[in-house]
């Protein structure tokens, strides 16, 4: 892994590269948008108090070593949030290139300024979110979780 590398792309750039070539609507949510994307520590702790689901969820959260200031980023929990709340982004149109080889391996490369793109487009970046609906958001998810839980058994 490298220090400009997104995880996901850095476990195979050659595909990541392919599917930004490839045509296909693609929307991006980098690490500079999901680390800001954070539970606080304070949130985290009241989520356990919300049943069954609240208590595994506070108790998975406390467990995953990914912590920034001030709470845990939820990176994946973008992507749902995202389709289910588009308006909570702030997305832009980019051709987005990937580094296929060497030390930056698996690092997207944005043209924001237009320079070497020729106007061309691949990808929507989120460049900003809501962070406090994305909070408010989340929050209000793990009662629906209980509740899915009991119509199950």
């Amino acid at each position: 892994m490298s220090s400009v590398a997104e995880f996901n792309v850095f476990t195979d750039p050659d595909a990541a590269d392919i599917v930004f070539k490839s045509g296909v609507p693609i929307v991006m949510i980098g690490l500079d948008v999901t680390l800001k994307a954070l539970l606080p520590f304070e949130t985290i702790d009241a989520i356990g108090s919300q049943g069954e689901a609240g208590e595994m969820l506070q108790k998975v959260m406390t467990a995953y070593g990914d912590t920034a200031e001030g709470g845990k980023p939820m990176h994946d929990v973008n992507t749902i949030c995202y389709l289910l709340n588009p308006e909570f982004y702030t997305v832009k149109d980019y051709w987005v290139d990937i580094i296929v080889s060497g030390p930056a391996a698996g690092a997207t490369i944005a043209d924001t300024q237009n320079r070497w793109s020729e106007g061309r487009l691949n990808a929507q970046v989120a460049v900003d979110i809501d962070t406090t609906a994305f909070e408010k958001w989340f929050v209000e998810q793990v009662p629906k979780m209980n509740q899915y839980r009991k119509e199950e058994n």
